[in-house]
């Protein structure tokens, strides 16, 4: 009997070791590209020659508009202070008067300003759009090309390998097609 049990023991122990290694889990250093993919559409814009163009320019327009905002910021105080101190030499009508039409001239002011600010915006989303009308027909040939099925954004995935992100690959590809 004891004969028995030893040999049961052994057997189930041979079949617990080799059921472990036959069921051990080995992942794939990424040697064949998914049939689903990530794209990074924010990191595609921003790092393509097409959009380091674009934001340069944006920033170069928001680094005007700033430095113009401080200017007018700064001359608006000076008038301020200046109508503060007339106040005590003038009568109370006549300074209502001025307060109005400085009041008027701040609320024009910011109106110009915040419609400069739009008009940057608007030109950074006009320029985003075109970019991705011009690159879809690239991605399109460059996903068919890897044998890629499904391109999904960043954005929308919870968790991928690394090596489904073809973020930078396609931004290679976008630059030289672009250039030409």
């Amino acid at each position: 009997m004891n004969i028995r049990l030893v040999k049961f023991i052994f057997l189930n122990l041979i079949f617990i070791f080799f059921y472990s290694f036959g069921s051990a889990q080995n992942y794939p250093l990424y040697k064949k590209l998914s049939t689903i993919a990530i794209l990074d559409q924010d990191l595609l814009f921003s790092e393509s020659d097409w959009g380091k163009q674009i934001l340069k320019k944006v920033e170069d327009n928001v680094s005007k508009l700033s430095a113009e905002n401080r200017l007018i910021e700064n001359s608006l105080e000076t008038e301020e202070l200046i109508l503060t101190q007339t106040r005590k030499t003038i009568p109370k009508i006549e300074f209502d008067v001025l307060a109005i039409k400085f009041d008027e001239k701040v609320k024009k002011i910011r109106s110009e300003q915040a419609d400069k600010q739009r008009r940057i915006n608007i030109f950074l989303n006009e320029n985003r759009k075109l970019f991705f009308e011009k690159v879809t027909p690239i991605l399109l040939d460059y996903i068919n090309e890897l044998g890629i099925e499904v391109l999904l954004n960043k954005d929308t995935v919870a968790l991928a390998s690394l090596g489904s992100d073809i973020t930078i690959s396609a931004i290679n590809k976008i630059n030289k097609q672009l250039k030409n």
